[in-house]
This record gives structure tokens, C-alpha cells and sequence, in this order.
């Protein structure tokens, strides 16, 4: 049996023939420049529970898993959610190695290793009970897309199950048309529609607008907003038959729907971008969005629209990614920024 020295955050393995073999075998540890290997607590736990490894304190008395664990905690208060999702990406073929933040391992391809081949992922652990925050991911997502790789979201629940989520920053872009150069249209504002009677075909066949119903056209609130500020709508108001401006309709929506400005604009945002949105309501999310024409193409994704310090819970996420996968939609979080410019964090279920 290998034997490793307990030193303050490490194990030392002192053969260095034997160093070599486990090093051999799984990347695990540092080799020293005197010879012998280094291990991280995480690797001494993995072959310590494997019984490739005893490890003893510097008197000789040999450590059980426990008191490893318990070594461990004094360096990493978190080791208890990190080792278990540690040890599940092992047991699957990967190397990992403890990273810098914003992530907590990197990993290595199977069958690759340090000095063979670039990590693959970058790896986040995270208990099922801690909470998600947009700004962390965000800033995770950005950071190491500049070194070229995926984030990877490891979540252990209570019965020591580990769920991963790849989560990336995305530009989006689609095929939509313009709608800036179409002939005026008049519509009328009742609750929290406005009903479009003369050019209403015209303008759901251009750019998907609205809902055709009783040969009149059917537009939402967000919808009604953005044609007036193209300048292609002319809306009066039901009661009264006045005219009502973008200022009109901002304060009129606003004060019957819950968030309107925030849905507002993120659905400028994904118009300007080619993107044709629609409600997504029956996914549980505020859009559904098609990069191509509905007509044509299945919705691509579920997007839902969130402050710029927005936080919710890990159940939140896992529920709303396990509906997008369940109708083989992709699910995104489009935060609204202080700036009124919008980010996108695309989050779907992955099986390493």
C-alpha cells in the first residue's frame, strides 16, 4: 500500500517510485522536484476512499476517512459539497484540478491530463440549497470565456446526487425583419390588448406581430409599445378615443401588468437583435423566441426576463431548464442592465 505523510493542506508521498504510479494513473498529485508526488486534499480523499492510499500522521498513526475529512475542513470549509462532486467527475473518467476562482476544479478531457491536453470544462460546485446569482454566473461565464472554455455547475443534493448545468454568456442574433420601413396602422386599446383591424394581416405576416382573431389583429402590450416607438402604430384609447403616445402606453401597461417595463425591454432588445418574440406563458417563462420564422421553426428557446442583481434558487433554475429540455427548448435568463442594455446566460442540463 502507497503511503502519504498528513502535512498542513497536503499529503506527501515520499517513494518516488510509488509517487509515480499514482501519478501515472489518473494525473493524480505534483510531482516534486526531489522526487516523490503532492497531494491536494480532494486527490488524498478520492484514493484514500479507493484504498489505493493510507495516509498517516507524522507519528505513523494511520487516518481514517473521517479524520481526513475532518483535516480537510480546517483548509476548506466547503470541502463537503466540492469533494462529493469532485469524486462523481472522477468516477465518470475525468482528471481535475483545483482552479483558481471563479471556479473551483478544472477539467480535463478523459484520458487527458496536465501537460497532455487543455482542460475542458471549468467546474463550479454548488449545494442544491445554495442560491443562484446572476451577477457571479455572469462574471464566471465572462471570465473563463476568455480563456476559451465552458462553465460547468456541479449541484449536489441531499442525497449526495450531483446534477451538472453547462451555463454560458451568449450573443444572440436572428433572421427577423425590420420593421421600420411598413406603411402606418391604427389600433384601438382595450384592457391589456390592442385590437388592430385595417393592416392587421399585413403586419402579422411581415414580423409575427400580435395574434389574428375575428379578422382583427390582437397585440400584446410590449408589442403595441414597440410598433408605436417604430412609428408604425397609431393607438386611441378604447374609453375615451384619445390618442396615446409611448409615454402613454409605458404608464398605462405598467400600472396593469407586473414588470412591464422589465419585459418591455428585453423584448426590444431581442426585436433589434433579429429575434421574434412571443408570449411564454405556457412554459412558465415570459417569452418564447424563434431565431428564424415561426412559420417555419419550433421555438428555440424559453427566455426570461431578470433585474440586473436578480437571485433566486437553485430549484427555480432546475425547474425551469427541466421544462425548456422536456419541449427540447434551450432556457435563458436575459438580465436587464442599468444601462437598459440586456446580457443573455444560456443554461441547459449536462451529462459529462
Amino acid at each position: 500500500m502507497t503511503v502519504g505523510i498528513l502535512g498542513k493542506d497536503n499529503v506527501i508521498i515520499h517513494d518516488q517510485a510509488e509517487g509515480n504510479t499514482i501519478y501515472n494513473k489518473g494525473y493524480f498529485g505534483t510531482p516534486l522536484s526531489g522526487g516523490g508526488l503532492k497531494l491536494d486534499n480532494y486527490e488524498s480523499l478520492y484514493l484514500l476512499a479507493a484504498g489505493r492510499l493510507e495516509i498517516q500522521y507524522q507519528d505513523g498513526r494511520s487516518i481514517t476517512k473521517e479524520e481526513m475529512m475532518k483535516e480537510a475542513l480546517k483548509n476548506d470549509p466547503n470541502i463537503a459539497i466540492k469533494y462529493p462532486v469532485y469524486r462523481n467527475m472522477r468516477s465518470r473518467g475525468y482528471t481535475l484540478k483545483t482552479s483558481s476562482k471563479p471556479a473551483d476544479f478544472r477539467v480535463f478531457p478523459r484520458g487527458g491530463g496536465p501537460g497532455k491536453t487543455p482542460s475542458e470544462y471549468w467546474l463550479i460546485a454548488r449545494a442544491e440549497t445554495d442560491s443562484f446569482s446572476i451577477a457571479e454566473i455572469e462574471a464566471a461565464c465572462k471570465r473563463i470565456l476568455q480563456i476559451k472554455k465552458s462553465l460547468l455547475v456541479g449541484l449536489l443534493d441531499e442525497e449526495g446526487d450531483v446534477t451538472y448545468y453547462e451555463i454560458m454568456w451568449t450573443v444572440l442574433s436572428g433572421k427577423g425583419k425590420d420593421i421600420d420601413e411598413h406603411e402606418k396602422i391604427e389600433g384601438t386599446v382595450f384592457g391589456d390588448k390592442c385590437y388592430v383591424r385595417e393592416g392587421g394581416k399585413e403586419l402579422h405576416e411581415f414580423g409575427f406581430y400580435g395574434r389574428e382573431s375575428d379578422d382583427e389583429l390582437q397585440l400584446s402590450m410590449v408589442e403595441t409599445l414597440y410598433l408605436i416607438e417604430k412609428k408604425v402604430l397609431i393607438v386611441h384609447h378604447g374609453s375615451t378615443g384619445e390618442e396615446m403616445d409611448k409615454t402613454d402606453i409605458k404608464n398605462y401597461a405598467d400600472s396593469i401588468q407586473n414588470d412591464f417595463l422589465l419585459r418591455y425591454n428585453v423584448y426590444k432588445n431581442l426585436r433589434e437583435r433579429g429575434l421574434i418574440p412571443k408570449t411564454g406563458f405556457k412554459y412558465g417563462t415570459a417569452y418564447r423566441c424563434y431565431l428564424g420564422e415561426p412559420e417555419d421553426h419550433h421555438a428555440d428557446f424559453m427566455i426570461q426576463p431578470v433585474v440586473e442583481n436578480y437571485a433566486c434558487s437553485w430549484y427555480d433554475i432546475s425547474r425551469a431548464v427541466r421544462v425548456a429540455h422536456t419541449v427540447r427548448k434551450e432556457f435563458m435568463l436575459a438580465r436587464s442592465l442599468s444601462d437598459m442594455s440586456v446580457s443573455y446566460i444560456r443554461i441547459k442540463r449536462k451529462t459529462p
